[in-house]
């Protein structure tokens, strides 16, 4: 006999980290499509010393936005593996967050570490782990 997926809602604290991951996706997506104009608008005006730096965080960019979006949809259909992939790209964030700290941008990184925080608390809690394995 084939077991069926339970009816059982989503855990809050996930549809919450959620939008936050979904956010972070669009605001990725947003900032590497900002830097592929900004590279290009560089080159128009000459300055190509740095160009290839800028299409490379762009494209890294890109592609975590497009992996954030990913994670976000394999999660909410029981896909662990995307609970697992967000958890490292926010202790990723974390320690991103803590650099920028120590470089002076106090406020902008104790903000994305509490965002990060609170997406790994979403993420990683009990009843999310249950609800996406055996939801």
């Amino acid at each position: 006999m084939v077991q069926s997926k339970s009816t059982e809602p989503m855990p809050g604290g996930l549809k919450g980290a959620l939008v936050v991951v979904w956010l972070q996706a669009a605001v990725n997506l947003v900032y590497a499509l900002v830097g592929f104009h900004e590279n290009q608008n560089d080159i128009d005006h000459g300055y190509t010393d740095h160009s290839g730096l800028l299409v490379m965080a762009s494209w890294v960019t890109l592609g975590i936005a497009v992996l954030l979006a990913a994670c976000a949809l394999a999660t909410a259909a029981h896909q662990d593996w995307a609970r697992r992939t967000v958890i490292v790209l926010e202790v990723l964030n974390l320690l991103s967050d803590a650099v920028l700290v120590m470089a002076g941008g106090a406020v902008a990184g104790l903000l994305g570490m509490v965002v990060a925080v609170a997406v790994i608390g979403g993420f990683g809690s009990r009843r999310t782990i249950a609800w996406v394995r055996w939801g």
